[in-house]
């Protein structure tokens, strides 16, 4: 009995140990991930949709990396996902900038042939 016990002590200090290394890890990857998703976007369109949001992605990616080098890894896993968040916006308002002008096409086309058969 007494050895289950060491040996269920020793596992749950091993796993203690290695779970701040993997709250590093989460926080890195988080940043990366963050810092992929903004350089996925093209800054004219970032800035031409959604230029606040696009900002805000930055500022909180560049707060995410000033977090994590002063090993505040909470704070910085919170912000890179801020990051995160705010890019989908960016992308998400791409799409509809997009989606507006074939809209725009769309409707001008069927005003045409409007006056077209009118004619």
């Amino acid at each position: 009995m007494r050895n289950a016990f060491a040996l269920g002590a020793v596992l749950f200090s091993a796993a203690a140990l290695h779970a701040p290394g993997a709250f590093a890890d989460s926080a890195r990857d988080n940043i990366l991930k963050a810092e992929a998703q903004i350089q996925a976007l093209n800054p004219a369109d970032a800035n031409a949709a959604s230029p606040a949001d696009y900002q805000a992605a930055q500022t909180r990616l560049g707060e995410a990396k000033a977090a994590e080098a002063r090993n505040k890894r909470e704070e910085s896993v919170w912000r890179s996902d801020e990051a995160a968040v705010q890019a989908d916006i960016v992308q998400e308002r791409i799409k509809l900038r997009a989606l507006d002008r074939t809209v725009s096409e769309i409707e001008t086309g069927i005003e045409t042939l409007r006056r077209e058969l009118k004619s």
